[in-house]
């Protein structure tokens, strides 16, 4: 495989559809090995030779490591906020039936996603200090709407008294840990998998006996 044209000045071009293509490739690439091999076993070399190129051409498509890991967060936490965000608003659905909702969005972007959270579980706190705030706020925003979705289920009785923190951060924990066991070929359908832990979770936060 070629690497990119290169400029008089050395360094390769980027731009226009053959640039784009060769950037995803590279992310791509990154995401594959930083699955396989972890963060920090996995090498700017490692990289290049998985697209094909040298070392000193990947430069001319990221500055560092950091800037391919940082859009695979981005893309993990910013489409699940979303939609819990979505369910937490919609004032025609009960707690109860947020609380679903947001348990089942939660499973299937961990099962539609399980490359890009396998890694974003695993490696989050490799970030560096500014880039680590930006994902905690994020993550804390996430929590925030999951604890309101319990608080309101236990306002309006659906939900039973319990210190709707500990019981937020298990849920959340329940749903991401779904990257170290699901597998697309498994026995179970995503669908059913959430099924599952739905039932679970509402038999234990019901306000009924």
């Amino acid at each position: 495989m070629q690497d990119s044209p290169e400029r008089r000045d050395g360094s390769t071009s980027t731009s226009g559809v053959a640039g784009q293509a060769r950037q995803d490739q590279v992310r791509a690439a990154a995401l594959r090995l930083f699955k396989e091999k972890g963060y920090h076993a996995t090498s700017m070399r490692d990289i290049a030779e998985a697209v094909g190129i040298n070392k000193g051409s990947l430069y001319s498509y990221i500055k560092s490591k950091e800037d391919l890991l940082i859009p695979v967060f981005e893309q993990a936490q910013g489409v699940l906020t979303s939609q819990i965000a979505a369910i937490a608003a919609d004032s025609s659905l009960t707690p109860t039936l947020k609380l679903k909702g947001a348990i089942h969005a939660h499973v299937m972007a961990v099962a539609d996603n399980l490359d890009v959270l396998t890694v974003y579980l695993s490696e989050w706190r490799q970030l560096a200090s500014e880039s680590l705030a930006i994902n905690r706020r994020q993550r804390e925003t996430y929590a925030r709407l999951f604890h309101q979705i319990l608080r309101d289920g236990i306002a309006s009785g659906e939900f039973r008294e319990m210190d709707t923190r500990i019981v937020m951060l298990g849920m959340i924990g329940m749903c991401n840990y779904l990257f170290r066991w699901y597998r697309p070929d498994g026995r179970l359908t995503p669908d059913q998998v959430a099924d599952e832990l739905i039932d679970m979770v509402m038999r234990g936060v019901s306000s009924q006996v």
